[in-house]
C-alpha cells in the first residue's frame, strides 16, 4: 500500500509542475526587469514556485492579482527572492504573521487588497516583516482610525497608499517614523474631514498628496511645504480653499467642489502649471487670482457658468497652452479675448450656445492653435469663416451643430496641417472636394449627404486617409460613387465590408442596402439615349459661339491608348469637365482654371468618349475615340459636335466568348481522339483468349487465423482455369477467393507455403462452383 501511494505521488508531481508552467507566464520587460504573471487564473492559494526546478526563484515581480486567494500562510514565499508583489483584487481575510519573513530583505513594493468585512487593522506581518519596503499599497481595510507606530519599522517607505480603507481619523503622529522620507501619500475614497490639515503640516518632504473623495469642507496648509508638487482635493464638497504655503505646487485639482470666486483665498502659486476647476461655481476671477509672470499652461473651467464679460479676463496667461471653457452657457466671445494667450494650442468650447462667430474671433492665436473643439454650440455656416484663419490647425471638431453648407471649396485645403475633421451630426448637404493631403480622419456621419465629391484623384491625394465615416447619410449609389466604393474595398477588412453602415437611399432598387454589400456592376448611371444625344448636340451647337469667345482654343488629342491631353486658353472662371463614356456619364471633375491643360488618364481602349468643358453652365464638347491597345497605334477622331454613341465593347466581349468556347471544344475532341487511338493499340497488343477466363468458384473464408491462407499444391492455375471455364457471361458480382492447402498434399511438395489473396469474378452460377483443392505458386504471377 505505501508503495502504491509513492507511485501515485511520483506520477502526479510532473503533472502539477507542468500545470504551473502552463498557468503562469514569465518574461522580461523593456527596462530589463523580469516578472512572473499569474493574474486572473482563479487561484485559491499562492502556487508553490519553489517546488518547480524550472522556475528562477530570483525575479523582480510576481503578479497574482484578480484571483480568489483569501489567506497567505507562513511558507507561501519560501525560497523566493522577489522585489515587487502585486495581489490586488483578492480580498484577503488573513495573513500569517511570518508570511513575508522570507522576503524581508528583498521586497520593495507590496500591493494588497482586503475584505473590509473581516480585516479592520493593518496585519502584523506588514508591520514587522517589511524592513526594506519602499512602496506600500493597502486597499479595502476597514480601519476607521490610523494609530501611531504602524510604520515604525519601515525606514525606507517613500510611497504609501491607503485608498478605500474607511479612514475617519488619523493620529497626529501616525506618520512620525516616516515623515522624513515619505514623498507620495494617497488617501482617496475615505471619510476624512478638515482635520487632515493638522496631520499634513508635519510632512514637509511630501511631493504628492491626493485626498479626493473625502469630506473636507475646507483646506489650508498650515506650514510651508516647498516640495509639494501635486495636490488633489477633488470631490470633497470643498467650500473654502487657501492658496498659501505651496510656492512650488505645479498641479492643483479641485474639481467637483462647491467653490466660488470669493471662497478661493490668495493667488495661484508662481510655479503652478495645471489648474483644474471643473464643476464648481466660479463665474469670474478675483483681481489678484492670476498674478503676473505665472507659469500656468493648462486651465480647465468646465461647467462653472463662467462669464466672458471682458476681453482682458485672461490677462497674464502668456504661457497658457490648453484652455477648457466647455458647458459654461457662453453666448459671445469678446473681440481680442485671445490677444493675451498667444501660446494657446488647445481650445475647448463645447456645449456653449454661441451666437455667430466673427471673422476676428481668433485673432492672436491664428498661428499657435493646433486643436479646437466647438461641439454642440449651435453654430451655423455663417460662423465658418472664423476658422479659416487657423492655418496651423491639426484637429477640427464641429460635431452636432447646424451646418448646412461649407464654402468655399478650398475651405479645408488652406489648413495644410489638418489631420482630423469631425463634422458629424450636422445638416450638411454637400462638402468641399479639396482637402489637405495630411488628412487622416474624416467624420461625416449623420448628415444629409447624397452625392460626394470623391474621385479617384481625390483619394490619390488623400493617401494618408485612414478613417472615413459616412454612417446615416442618404447616399446615391450610382456610377459616381465608384471611387468611394473602391476605397471602401481596399481600406476595410474584406469580411467587414458588407457590414459598414454606408446606406444607399437612391436609386430605388438599392434603397436601404449597404454600399459594401453591392457588386460594382450594380453601381450604374442611366444611359444617355440616342434621341437625347441629338437634342444635346443642338444645345451644344447653340452655345459654341459663346464658348468660343470664352475659350479662344480648346483641343483634345491622345497621348497614348489610355491617356488624353486637354488644352485650353487661360480663363478666370471655374472649370468643370463632364465625361461621357459610351453614353454613360462619369463623375464630374473640377479642373484648375489657372492651368491650361489636363491629363485624362486610365481611358478604356476602343471606347467612345465625349469630353465637355463647362463654364458658367455653358459647354464646349469634343468627341474622342480610343484605339485598341497597341504600342504604336494612335487613332484620333475629333469633332465639334456630339455623335451618337456606339457600343463596340459588348460585341468584342461576345466574340471573345464564342472564340473561347470553340477552342475548348476542339481541345476536348483532341483528347478523346488520343484516348480512342490508345485503346485500339492496347487491344491489338493484348488480345483476349478463351483460356484467360477465370474460374467461377465459391468463396472460402478461414474462420480461425489470418485473413490470408497458406496454400500449396502441384496444380497450376491454367489447368484449373481450363477445367472450370465457361462461356456464359458473368452475371454475379466479384467476390474474394480464399484457398487453403489440405493437411496432407502431394502437389507442390517441395515448394514453400504461399499466401494467396485474389479477387476472382463470377463467371457462372454458384451451384456449379467447387473450391479447388490447392493452388501452386505460379512462376512469375502474384
Amino acid at each position: 500500500m505505501p508503495l502504491n501511494i509513492f507511485l501515485i505521488f511520483f506520477l502526479l508531481t510532473p503533472i502539477l509542475s507542468i500545470n504551473l508552467l502552463d498557468l503562469c507566464q514569465s518574461g522580461i520587460r523593456d527596462d530589463g526587469s523580469n516578472y512572473v504573471h499569474c493574474a486572473r487564473k482563479s487561484l485559491s492559494e499562492i502556487p508553490h514556485f519553489s517546488s518547480h526546478r524550472l522556475f528562477n526563484l530570483a525575479f523582480d515581480e510576481l503578479i497574482l492579482s484578480d484571483n480568489a486567494i483569501t489567506h497567505i500562510h507562513a511558507n507561501a514565499f519560501n525560497g523566493l527572492r522577489i522585489k515587487r508583489l502585486i495581489m490586488s483584487g483578492n480580498r484577503l481575510k488573513s495573513i500569517d504573521k511570518n508570511a513575508f519573513r522570507e522576503l524581508e530583505n528583498y521586497l520593495e513594493q507590496l500591493t494588497l487588497e482586503f475584505d473590509p468585512s473581516i480585516v479592520d487593522t493593518i496585519p502584523e506581518a506588514i508591520q514587522t516583516n517589511l524592513a526594506n519596503i519602499r512602496s506600500l499599497t493597502l486597499t479595502g481595510l476597514n480601519l476607521r482610525n490610523l494609530p501611531v507606530n504602524v510604520f515604525e519599522q519601515m525606514k525606507k517607505l517613500e510611497i504609501l497608499s491607503l485608498k478605500s480603507c474607511n479612514l475617519q481619523t488619523i493620529e497626529s503622529d501616525a506618520f512620525h517614523s516616516i515623515e522624513k522620507q515619505l514623498r507620495h501619500l494617497y488617501l482617496d475614497y475615505n471619510q476624512l474631514d478638515y482635520r487632515i490639515s493638522n496631520v499634513m503640516k508635519h510632512l514637509t518632504t511630501l511631493e504628492t498628496l491626493s485626498i479626493s473623495h473625502n469630506r473636507l469642507n475646507q483646506y489650508e496648509l498650515k506650514l510651508i511645504n516647498k516640495n509639494l508638487r501635486y495636490l488633489d482635493l477633488s470631490y470633497n464638497g470643498l467650500a473654502k480653499l487657501f492658496l498659501a504655503n505651496m510656492s512650488n505646487l505645479q498641479i492643483l485639482n479641485v474639481q467637483n467642489n462647491l467653490l466660488t470666486s470669493e471662497q478661493i483665498i490668495g493667488s495661484i502659486p508662481n510655479q503652478l502649471k495645471e489648474l483644474i476647476l471643473d464643476f464648481n461655481s466660479i463665474r469670474t476671477f478675483n483681481g489678484n487670482f492670476l498674478i503676473e509672470n505665472n507659469s500656468l499652461e493648462t486651465l480647465s473651467l468646465q461647467s462653472n457658468d463662467f462669464l466672458l464679460n471682458y476681453s482682458s479676463i485672461f490677462q497674464h496667461l502668456n504661457n497658457l497652452k490648453r484652455l477648457n471653457l466647455a458647458r459654461n452657457n457662453i453666448q459671445t466671445i469678446p473681440k481680442g479675448l485671445f490677444n493675451f494667450t498667444r501660446s494657446l494650442e488647445h481650445l475647448n468650447m463645447d456645449r456653449n450656445p454661441l451666437l455667430p462667430l466673427s471673422i476676428d474671433t481668433f485673432i492672436g492665436i491664428e498661428l499657435s492653435l493646433r486643436n479646437i473643439s466647438f461641439q454642440s454650440c449651435s453654430l451655423t455656416s455663417n460662423s465658418l469663416p472664423a476658422f479659416s484663419r487657423l492655418i496651423n490647425l491639426e484637429r477640427l471638431k464641429l460635431q452636432s451643430n447646424l451646418l448646412i453648407d461649407i464654402q468655399p471649396n478650398t475651405f479645408f485645403s488652406s489648413m495644410s496641417q489638418l489631420i482630423a475633421i469631425d463634422l458629424q451630426r450636422n445638416q450638411l448637404t454637400h462638402i468641399p472636394s479639396e482637402f489637405p493631403s495630411s488628412l487622416r480622419e474624416l467624420e461625416l456621419g449623420n448628415n444629409h449627404l447624397t452625392i460626394l465629391p470623391f474621385t479617384n484623384q481625390t483619394f490619390q491625394q488623400l493617401s494618408q486617409l485612414i478613417t472615413l465615416d459616412l454612417n446615416s447619410n442618404p447616399l446615391q449609389c450610382d456610377c459616381q460613387i465608384k471611387p468611394l466604393y473602391h476605397w471602401l474595398l481596399t481600406h476595410f477588412q474584406s469580411e467587414l465590408v458588407p457590414y459598414v453602415q454606408w446606406i444607399c437611399a437612391q436609386p430605388k432598387e438599392l434603397s436601404g442596402k449597404q454600399l459594401g454589400s453591392l457588386a460594382e456592376k450594380q453601381l450604374k448611371c442611366e444611359e444617355i439615349q440616342t434621341t437625347t444625344t441629338t437634342t444635346t448636340t443642338v444645345e451644344f451647337s447653340t452655345q459654341v459661339t459663346t464658348e468660343m469667345e470664352l475659350f479662344p482654343s480648346f483641343n483634345v488629342w491622345l497621348k497614348d491608348s489610355e491617356t488624353a491631353i486637354l488644352e485650353w486658353s487661360y480663363v478666370s472662371s471655374p472649370l468643370k469637365l463632364i465625361v461621357h463614356e459610351n453614353g454613360y456619364k462619369l463623375p464630374i471633375l473640377v479642373l484648375n482654371s489657372s492651368e491650361s491643360y489636363f491629363l485624362l488618364e486610365k481611358l478604356k481602349s476602343s471606347t467612345n468618349y465625349t469630353l465637355c468643358l463647362q463654364i458658367k453652365q455653358q459647354n464646349l464638347c469634343r468627341d474622342l475615340q480610343t484605339p485598341l491597345k497597341s504600342p504604336r497605334q494612335k487613332v484620333l477622331s475629333l469633332s465639334s459636335s456630339s455623335n451618337s454613341f456606339e457600343k463596340p465593347s459588348l460585341m468584342n466581349d461576345i466574340q471573345y466568348l464564342i472564340t473561347g468556347i470553340a477552342c475548348g471544344i476542339i481541345v476536348v475532341l483532341l483528347i478523346l481522339l488520343l484516348v480512342v487511338i490508345f485503346l485500339i493499340k492496347y487491344r491489338t497488343k493484348f488480345p483476349h483468349h478463351h483460356s484467360s477466363k477465370t474460374i467461377a468458384t465459391d468463396s472460402f473464408y478461414q474462420t480461425t487465423g489470418s485473413d490470408t491462407t497458406q496454400i500449396g499444391g502441384s496444380c497450376s492455375i491454367e489447368d484449373r482455369s481450363t477445367n472450370g471455364s465457361t462461356n456464359q457471361p458473368s452475371s454475379l458480382t466479384p467476390m474474394f477467393y480464399y484457398c487453403r492447402s489440405p493437411p496432407i498434399s502431394t502437389c507442390c511438395q517441395e515448394q514453400q507455403p504461399y499466401h494467396f489473396y485474389h479477387e476472382i469474378p463470377f463467371t457462372t452460377s454458384s451451384t456449379q462452383l467447387h473450391p479447388p483443392p490447392c493452388l501452386c505458386r505460379p512462376p512469375m504471377i502474384i
